[in-house]
This record gives C-alpha cells, structure tokens and sequence, in this order.
C-alpha cells in the first residue's frame, strides 16, 4: 500500500487493490514518513473501509482531533461485538463508535450528565448488545482511565443495533420505545408479563420484531385468510381486542399500523402468553 495522506503518527489514508480509499492503522506506521511512501503487511494493524464517501470524511476528519487511543479501544470493541453478536456489522460503526466515545469522554471531562433513555428497555430487548455496551465501559477504563456511568453500556449497545441492522439512531429508539409501549399495555391485561423471565423474553423479541417491521419497512400486501381470520375474531375476542387496542396507539402514536395479517398472528401470541401466565 502507498501512502496518500498521514492522519496522526499512527493512521494514515491509503487505497485497496480496488482504488477505494481506506483507512490504515498502524503502531507508529505514519512516523518520520511521507506521501508516496510503500507501506509493508506487517507494519499494517488494521485497515478500515467506509463505502461513503462523507462518512469517510468524517471519520478522517474525526482520527485528527482525537486521540489515537480512542480508535484502538472502539477497535478492540468491535472485535469483541463481532465474536458476541456473531454476525455482520456496518463499516460505519468504526465512525459512529469512536465518535461516540469522544463525545462521551468530553462530556465526563466537563462533568456533563446526560441520562440515558430507556436504559431498561435497552437491556431488555437487545441483551447482547448491552453486554457489548457493558465490556465497552470496562475497556474505556482499562485502556483509557475514563469511568463511565454504567448506563453508558445502553448507548453504545444502540450503536451495535444500528450496525447489525443498517439503521439510524433515531429509529433504534424508536423500535425500543415502541417495543416498550407494547409491552406495558399488554401487562396491564396479563399480570404475570411484569415479572423477568423467559418467556417474556420470548414475547418482547417477537414485539421487538414486530416493531422493527413498523418502523423500517413497507407491510407485505398478501390476501388475508378470511376463515381464519373470522375463527380468531370469534373465538379470541378478548385478545383480539387488545390487539385493536394496540394497533390503535400504535396508529395514533407513531403513524403506523399493523397489516390484517399482523393483527392475526399478534392476536395468537397474546392468547399463547395469555394461557401461559393466567
């Protein structure tokens, strides 16, 4: 690789055998070096690729007033999440993750409390990715000296969502608010969904997915089954109550609603927990 431009001692900007501009991180690999100067495999730590062009940008942009040490410590993060969540996350999570740090070391430094929203739901519905939030506190500590507040970890866990499913912040707490809301309006009817354990779980993934559905994308127009569509209605009336009533806030709340396929099979997972905890 050849050097096209030196970000700190440790970063430098480069190109993939693709020509696509990459990002390089190296111990030391920008020292006493120059534009045009050959970089060799084993002086590369790791190499960073953001197919946008703007968030590249930032993320340049970004490594120069920070210091190097906050991008080893969201790399060694990410690394740990890979393992954890197991599965792909969005490049961008090296930008939206090391920023995310520096802006919330900046705000201990100034002595800046900021609460974090729905830290419970957080936990709640997106258990592996608040323990990654938990390990990130830990490790911004251990390598950087900075101890967080504890519900830190539901903030960076929202990042890791955001990576997973290629969405913005903005939605993710959207998703989690209106997963919440579902789920306390349904344990206002079942009492035993207000105590923790599996099955409860269980149910909020299903609302969790419900919600993401609502939120990020178009319902599928199929033709409803009319029997079962009345067996339902008739012989779950109580549930399918609830479900109006949700689909209802959900409507009136946040500008969307359930298709007639979604209110059935929700319908049949309220009577399914209902029978569990009743």
């Amino acid at each position: 690789m050849i050097i096209e431009g030196i970000i700190n001692n440790n970063v430098v900007s480069s190109r993939d055998d693709d020509g696509k501009e990459v990002v390089v991180m190296g111990r030391g690999i920008a020292f006493g070096r120059k534009k045009g100067d050959i970089l060799s495999d084993t002086e590369i730590d790791k190499i960073f690729t953001i197919e946008d062009e703007a968030a590249l940008k930032q993320f340049k942009d970004l490594l120069v007033s920070i210091p190097p040490e906050y991008l080893q410590v969201s790399n060694e993060i990410i690394s740990f999440a890979k393992e954890k969540l197991d599965t792909e996350l969005h490049p961008n999570i090296y930008l939206t993750l090391t920023d995310h740090i520096s802006f919330a070391i900046r705000r201990k430094e100034e002595g800046q409390l900021f609460q974090i929203p729905m830290e419970n739901e957080v936990r709640r519905f997106f258990p592996k990715e608040y323990v990654v939030g938990t390990q990130a506190v830990e490790l911004i500590y251990k390598r950087l000296g900075y101890e967080l507040p504890k519900e830190e970890a539901a903030a960076i866990a929202i990042h890791f969502v955001n990576a997973e499913f290629g969405i913005k912040v903005r939605d993710t707490w959207v998703i989690t608010k209106m997963t919440g809301d579902m789920l306390d309006i349904i344990s206002k009817k079942i009492t035993g969904l207000k105590e923790e354990g599996m099955e409860k779980d269980s149910f909020a993934t299903s609302l969790k997915m419900l919600s993401c559905r609502l939120v990020m994308a178009q319902p599928i127009k199929d033709k409803c089954d009319e029997k079962l569509y009345s067996f339902i209605k008739e012989n779950y009336p109580n549930e399918w109550e609830l479900t109006e009533k949700i689909n209802t806030y959900v409507k009136n709340e946040y500008k969307c609603c359930f298709t007639e396929e979604e209110k059935l099979y929700f319908t049949i997972q309220i009577k399914r927990v209902k029978d569990l905890f009743d």
